[in-house]
């Protein structure tokens, strides 16, 4: 009979668990954490393309 209240106790936890994190999920995130990684991104192919486009154009 304990195991099956472990179990219970268990599974209650759990659905308190995702409940939260349905919660979390729910809020918007920042447009900072959201961007960032593609201004990054976007940044690092621009530096690309500049630096391949100076070399072709030099050699």
């Amino acid at each position: 009979m304990s195991t099956h209240r472990s179990y219970q106790s268990s599974i209650e936890q759990l659905h308190r668990e995702v409940e939260a994190l349905a919660e979390e999920m729910r809020r918007p995130t920042p447009f900072r954490v959201t961007w960032l990684p593609f201004s990054i991104g976007a940044g690092f192919a621009l530096t690309v393309f500049v630096v391949v486009a100076f070399v072709a154009k030099h050699v």
